[in-house]
């Protein structure tokens, strides 16, 4: 997972100086079929336990619940870098419904993918202040397995992924930043102010392709064309309620920050009538 980190920031700074190809077609391309994992590379030795197994993290010293805290941070951040190249590379080839897609969409997840391993990174180098690194406490792979149950179509990977999951780390973060505070862990208190606004970034950028991908897919229908903005965003948050209903694994939970998620763009139509939703 440091490799990958580290391998990100590569490709992205071989992105920008226009090194790095974004299509199959383009020159430096590879050549052949390019795998996509159903189950990304973790470290040996890393205990995997089911979401219900997990200790509970107020337990040990001061020192021990500092780090406990900040490796359940990095082990989310080394899941949104894998789920960032994911997407990009699942669904780089475009089948119906879905529209192809453009170079911004790929290039938007690669931005976001660096920000993830930079957030990675920054609380890997925490642990290691504290006496620590990641891999030192279980792991669960919920995460994971919400990707694997949208991994069919793009709009549903956006939803449950990149909507649900990211705007829920919004709504935990400021939680997470006073526990850290009564911890008497104001260093890693910063780190984690300065990630949340990017964080809130990439809840945006999940909108905007769920509303693009959504927009081109009723054109194609001969749905949406002339279609007045009110009504072509009310479609969209159906098709939202509709996803999430559909591939994720229970309701939305309140409390919600629902400043930060305005800031993004997931206003309270979109989120408030999932609440405690069943399948």
């Amino acid at each position: 997972v440091h490799a990958k980190a580290a391998l990100t920031r590569d490709a992205f700074a071989r992105f920008n100086a226009g090194t790095l190809p974004l299509a199959d077609d383009a020159p430096g391309a590879p050549d052949g079929a390019i795998e996509v994992l159903d189950r990304p590379a973790r470290p040996p030795g890393i205990t995997v336990l089911k979401p219900r197994d997990m200790p509970k993290r107020s337990a040990g010293t001061s020192n021990d619940k500092k780090i406990a805290l900040v490796h359940s941070l990095a082990h989310i951040e080394s899941y949104a870098v894998d789920l960032s190249w994911d997407i990009i590379l699942r669904f780089r080839s475009s089948t119906p419904p879905s529209p192809p897609l453009p170079p911004a969409f790929f290039s938007d997840w690669l931005n976001v993918a660096h920000d993830e391993a930079l957030h990675f990174s920054t609380w890997t180098d925490r642990l290691r202040e504290l006496g620590s690194d990641y891999g030192a406490l279980p792991v669960h792979d919920g995460l994971w397995e919400s990707a694997m149950d949208s991994a069919d179509d793009v709009m549903d990977r956006l939803a449950v992924v990149h909507m649900v999951h990211e705007a829920r780390g919004l709504d935990t973060s400021l939680p997470m930043l006073k526990k850290m505070e009564s911890n008497g862990d104001s260093r890693s208190a910063d780190c984690l102010r300065e990630i949340y606004e990017q964080e809130i970034d990439h809840v945006r950028v999940g909108m905007k392709w769920f509303r693009y991908i959504s927009a081109k897919r009723r054109e194609a229908e001969g749905t949406g064309m002339g279609e007045a903005d009110a009504d072509a965003e009310r479609r969209c948050v159906e098709e939202f309620h509709a996803i999430v209903r559909s591939k994720f694994r229970g309701g939305l939970k309140p409390p919600f920050n629902t400043e930060a998620r305005e800031k993004a763009g997931f206003t309270e139509d979109w989120y408030l009538p999932l609440v405690h939703a069943k399948k």
